[in-house]
């Protein structure tokens, strides 16, 4: 949830998830309440995204390549997320989720601020996510509460590195027909908390890597700031789906704000993309909303 291409890839996810949810207008054999169980197809997606929480630079990144979605009673594999485990508990309107992310690398000499630093490096992502649908999940438009507890590991793909734990919790809104058309819309708030040395990854400057302008820091536990996202999908055909997210981080009154790392306030985060299914399979499980 830090700083994934965008807590967009979530959205764009999200967004693009079930392809059968507004088929009513292209007259399918898709109905809004089922989607295959089994789907692949190809994914492009691309956008900006801040090196890090409160970074002044950043980097386009694009994503061109293929998808399977397994969408499973408690296991689904692409589907609004990368891997996810889910139990339904509290009649339906409780969900506890364990999931897998990822988020891109940074080359530390493309950014100002960390010229001379070790790069920041690929980070997965996983933990639980417990969450209250405040709607019943046949409703079209959804309001949840939730709460992510992720573990942060850097990976030189060689080599794992335990960094900390970040915690989300969340107000996130998801309309599966927005204003009487097909769009999907999606709407989500919430801040971010960094423990267990994750501040550390992003904000700390070792004596080692001191210079005019960067002193020393040791990073502190805590308030990392407040994301709000937003994301719209159109399905042009049951198979293609078309959409964009937009991410703003604001990280005023974060503990780390006097790092010499911390250069904005403000992050703005985008992505657009398409998916293209090419083949689903015959079948057919209940839409997850």
């Amino acid at each position: 949830m830090i700083r994934r291409l965008a807590a967009l890839a979530a959205t764009l996810l999200a967004l693009s998830g079930p392809a059968a949810a507004q088929s009513a207008l292209v007259g399918t054999e898709t109905t809004n309440d089922t989607t295959p169980l089994w789907e692949a197809g190809v994914l492009a997606a691309g956008g900006y995204i801040a090196h890090y929480p409160a970074a002044s630079q950043g980097q386009f990144k694009a994503l061109p390549l293929p998808y399977l979605i397994y969408r499973g009673d408690t296991l689904r594999i692409g589907d609004q997320g990368l891997v996810r485990a889910r139990k339904e508990l509290a009649d339906d309107r409780l969900e506890l989720d364990i999931g897998l992310d990822g988020s891109f690398d940074v080359d530390s000499k493309d950014n100002k601020a960390r010229q001379g630093m070790p790069d920041l490096d690929l980070l997965i992502e996983a933990g639980p996510k417990l969450t209250w649908h405040l709607q019943p999940k046949q409703a079209k438009t959804q309001i949840d509460l939730g709460v992510e507890v992720r573990a942060v590991i850097a990976t030189r793909l060689i080599a794992f590195d335990y960094e900390g734990i970040t915690v989300n919790p969340e107000l996130s809104w998801f309309d599966h027909g927005f204003a009487g058309t097909n769009l999907r819309a999606y709407a989500a708030i919430g801040p971010i908390f960094g423990f267990d040395g994750v501040n550390d990854y992003f904000y700390a400057v070792d004596p080692a890597y001191a210079a005019a302008g960067r002193a020393a820091y040791q990073a502190k536990e805590g308030y990392i700031g407040t994301k709000t996202t937003l994301g719209m999908a159109y399905p042009v055909t049951e198979r293609l789906l078309v959409f964009g997210a937009a991410q703003v981080g604001y990280y005023g009154g974060s503990v780390n704000e006097d790092s010499p790392l911390f250069r904005n306030k403000t992050n703005v985060n985008v992505g657009l993309g398409v998916r293209w299914s090419f083949w689903q399979s015959d079948a057919r499980v209940p839409v997850v909303r």
